[in-house]
């Protein structure tokens, strides 16, 4: 199989932009869940996907997501009972994303994901204010 994912890194045809990824993972204690959120750097090549509106209420709904192509293994979330883990949060273009949905290419050596962005007040907070830096090596 051919390697594909140089073009993920490729600023030429849009790769190597650099975003966060926060994983959220509750575990079940005694009167509740106790939530760790863990942080990684990835990068990929991210491609505006939809933005549109819902008329049909009172107030119009925007919806903007994302296609991410990248080697960073997204999820949607899992469930077994003990733990709970929540769908990536992806931090880029100083904006949160919710992956919503995942396709697995890792027989290619990378994952789909798409994003839709999340606009509501309470958002995840990364440790850095800035995007990430990528570096060559």
């Amino acid at each position: 199989m051919p390697d594909v994912t140089s073009i993920l890194y490729d600023p030429e045809v849009g790769g190597g932009q650099a975003f966060k990824v926060i994983r959220n993972t509750s575990v079940r204690k005694r009167g509740g869940y106790q939530k760790t959120p863990t942080e990684t750097d990835a990068v990929g090549n991210i491609q505006p996907q939809d933005m549109s509106n819902q008329s049909s209420t009172t107030e119009d709904l925007l919806k903007e997501s994302i296609v991410i192509y990248s080697t960073f293994c997204f999820q949607t979330g899992s469930n077994n009972g003990t733990s709970i883990v929540e769908a990536d949060i992806v931090f880029w273009n100083n904006l949160y994303w919710r992956v919503t949905q995942v396709q697995d290419w890792s027989q290619w050596g990378y994952t789909q994901a798409y994003a839709t962005r999340i606009m509501d007040n309470v958002t995840p907070t990364p440790s850095q204010a800035e995007e990430p830096t990528v570096t060559e090596g």
